[in-house]
């Protein structure tokens, strides 16, 4: 009987698997870290602020989000979900940038973290052995719970978007730069014994 696969990221090539992940996270967790350092320091923001600002945040998210779902280690389960989640981000970016507007931002940013938090929930918790999986998971909750609740403060104005987009994106930015730091320093510390291994003379029989 034939030996069962390993799961994505598990087994003798996660340490590979790590190098790669590590990189679309920590893209991802400093754009976040910066907009919403941003959402905090700017006491009164403007709708101008808030739809350059936060368009800016959408369409580079929306691009380091599909950098981290159009990688082979996740499989090609829900590769179509996290495609459409990645382009309602880029297309919400871009919405908040032309429209300029409280209600374009609120709702154009509410489906488009929604939709995006929910791929990714759904792709984390359909690769359970991926060594991932859980920082997927929380990420898509928060983006999930974020885009839900931007509709309900739209009449509160630009700071009250920002506040509530700013938050989610302190909350990626935690969770995902700690494992893209974890990761990358994992896959250092693997690399001379796997390398010293590859380089060994195969026995002789």
């Amino acid at each position: 009987m034939a030996a069962a696969s390993p799961a994505p990221g598990t087994g003798p090539d996660s340490d590979g698997v790590q190098l790669t992940v590590w990189k679309p996270f920590l893209v991802r967790a400093v754009v976040s870290a910066v907009f919403g350092l941003v959402t905090i320091f700017w006491r009164d923001p403007s709708t101008l602020v808030m739809s350059l600002a936060g368009g800016l945040y959408l369409l580079l998210n929306g691009g380091a989000y599909l950098w981290t779902h159009r990688m082979a280690h996740w499989g090609p389960r829900f590769r179509l979900l996290t495609e459409i989640g990645g382009g309602l981000l880029l297309g919400a970016g871009i919405a908040s940038l032309v429209f300029l507007d409280d209600r374009s931002f609120a709702f154009a940013g509410a489906v488009a973290l929604a939709v995006a938090g929910a791929a990714e929930l759904v792709r984390g918790l359909a690769v359970r052995g991926h060594v991932a999986a859980r920082d997927l998971v929380t990420a898509g909750v928060v983006g999930l719970a974020t885009g839900a609740i931007l509709p309900f403060v739209e009449e509160l104005g630009a700071h009250a978007l920002l506040g509530v987009t700013g938050g989610g994106a302190l909350l990626t930015a935690v969770v995902l730069g700690i494992a893209a730091l974890g990761y990358r320093h994992d896959s250092a510390l693997s690399a001379p014994s796997v390398s010293g291994a590859q380089g060994e003379p195969d026995p002789v029989n």
